[in-house]
């Protein structure tokens, strides 16, 4: 499974490489991340369900996802078929090859490093207000116990309600069963169909979006019955 990750990768980084030399090609970064997360998906042969409950917001929103599986990033182009960027660990401008995307478009985000947090938060309420839409795990990490969750951090919620912006949560069912770690390049998982709901948007200036702490809960509720519905956990 690592191996299909990082050979698909090996094959497209130069093409990455000269889409992200002139920021004028940087949108062209979109659909070959889709066609990539696509092509890794056929390849471990795990066909993609998608329940969409409600069309997605128009102009900027938040995209709030549980973390249970490295591949979640790829599969989420395929999920969310729009230009929008990620927010990730800052240990992946660490990652080789895969740190491109962080150091060129996408926005890493130190742990510990406050200063640094901040300035990461900027950039995702600048692209916010550019029109950009953004993606967010809120646990910060994969659980050891996926898919339980983690609690939710505050900083997505914070920057929904600061921005007015929608947000839109995603719920991966099943990415826990495919791949937990892309270093075992030799890691077995059986074909598993990679069910993912897309919940309807949560405005601002609503009941379960008044203040941080309410939309933090009602998001987590939202992600949380769902992976207890059917059997998920």
């Amino acid at each position: 499974m690592g191996l299909v990750f990082w050979f698909s990768l090996i094959l497209l980084y130069i093409p990455f490489v000269w889409i992200y030399k002139n920021r004028e090609r940087h949108w062209r970064a979109f659909p070959l991340k889709r066609w990539w997360g696509t092509c890794i998906r056929k390849f471990i042969f795990c066909p993609i369900q998608i329940n969409q409950k409600a069309k997605l917001p128009e102009g900027a929103f938040l995209i709030v996802a549980n973390h249970s599986s490295y591949l979640d990033t790829v599969f989420m182009y395929e999920v969310i078929q729009r230009p929008f960027l990620f927010v990730g660990k800052g240990e992946l401008l660490q990652w080789p090859l895969f740190n491109l995307f962080f150091r060129k478009q996408d926005i890493p985000i130190r742990r510990g490093q406050t200063k640094a947090a901040l300035v990461a938060m900027d950039r995702v309420a600048k692209s916010l207000r550019n029109g950009m839409p953004v993606a967010m795990y809120p646990e910060g990490t994969i659980p050891d116990h996926a898919p339980s969750l983690l609690p939710f951090k505050n900083g997505a919620f914070k920057v929904a309600v600061e921005n007015q912006v929608p947000i839109v949560p995603v719920t991966f069912k099943s990415n826990y069963k495919i791949l937990l770690d892309p270093a075992k390049l030799f890691q077995v998982s059986s074909p598993q169909v990679v069910e993912v709901v897309i919940h309807e948007p949560i405005y601002p200036n609503t009941e379960k979006a008044r203040d941080v702490l309410t939309l933090r809960n009602h998001v987590r509720e939202i992600i949380e019955l769902e992976l207890n519905a059917n059997g998920s956990r």
